[in-house]
């Protein structure tokens, strides 16, 4: 074989060899492979989005003021079966109550028992069957919608205060020049009942004896259930004989309309050294 016709079998062989491995590399790059036929296959589509159209807070009262329960009632923007949701109260930014809620009447329904407490946040979270998430505040600090079970052991709480600004004892009768009364009411109560201050009093007493008394009329306070009154220029008579060491008091006496009455102290005087003194408000 002559040195030209090698040279043209030698390209020709190159050639082919270069061919095959090109279709080869084609062919590797363009058909899919097994792992990439499952992921199409079983791949899932987006999360859904949850969250709630409507929900609503009560409250069932105890015996005793020192907390209540809170009844929720949430209605979802979409239910499947294998959803599932659950109650959560936080305060101070801690779990106190986490409460799995039932499925009822096309609702969510939980109740959490909750002590007297001011700063309650209220939640429902939510976790669908796909594993989908969402926590929906329904009332809390930051966003309130119901102020009475955000401050929880201050809506339970009925009280009075007394608050003597000047006070005057000239002969035989003690004058209270400034002051002022306060009754709250509770906010909360058993079946929702508006209870209010009925009566008020102030009492003068003579080393815990009622020596002198005069009503108050109360006017509604800037608060929910409570009711104020400035006292001036009111007075009672002290008797001429108190001896040494003897005490005057005056106090708020108030009844409410549920018959709880409540008291509070607003100023004492005591006899030294024949005149009375120390007056505390």
């Amino acid at each position: 074989m002559n040195k030209k016709r090698l040279c043209a079998l030698t390209a020709l062989t190159l050639a082919a060899a270069l061919t095959l491995c090109a279709c080869g590399k084609k062919a590797e790059t363009t058909e899919p492979t097994d792992h990439q036929s499952a992921a199409e296959t079983t791949a899932e589509g987006p999360a859904r989005t949850l969250s709630l159209t409507d929900a609503s807070l009560s409250v069932t009262t105890w015996s005793s003021p020192n907390g209540a329960t809170v009844n929720l009632t949430a209605v979802p923007s979409e239910h499947d079966k294998g959803d599932s949701a659950e109650f959560v109260v936080r305060l101070d930014g801690e779990d106190v109550a986490n409460v799995a809620c039932e499925w009822k009447n096309d609702v969510y329904v939980a109740s959490a028992d909750l002590n007297g407490a001011d700063g309650y946040g209220y939640y429902v979270t939510i976790t669908g069957k796909d594993g989908s998430f969402a926590e929906v505040p329904v009332n809390t600090p930051e966003d309130p919608t119901d102020e009475t079970l955000v401050n929880l052991a201050s809506s339970l709480a009925s009280f009075c205060s007394l608050t003597l600004n000047d006070a005057a004892l000239e002969g035989s009768d003690l004058t209270i020049l400034s002051g002022y009364a306060l009754v709250q009411a509770p906010m909360i109560t058993e079946n929702d009942e508006n209870v209010a201050c009925a009566q008020a009093n102030l009492v003068l007493t003579l080393d815990g004896q009622e020596i002198a008394s005069a009503a108050l009329t109360m006017a509604p306070g800037e608060t929910d259930r409570s009711y104020d009154a400035s006292i001036t220029d009111m007075s009672f008579t002290v008797p001429e004989t108190i001896g040494e060491g003897q005490q005057l008091v005056l106090r708020l006496d108030a009844v409410l309309t549920n018959g709880q009455t409540l008291t509070a102290q607003g100023g004492s005087w005591t006899v030294e050294n024949g005149s009375i003194a120390n007056a505390v408000g």
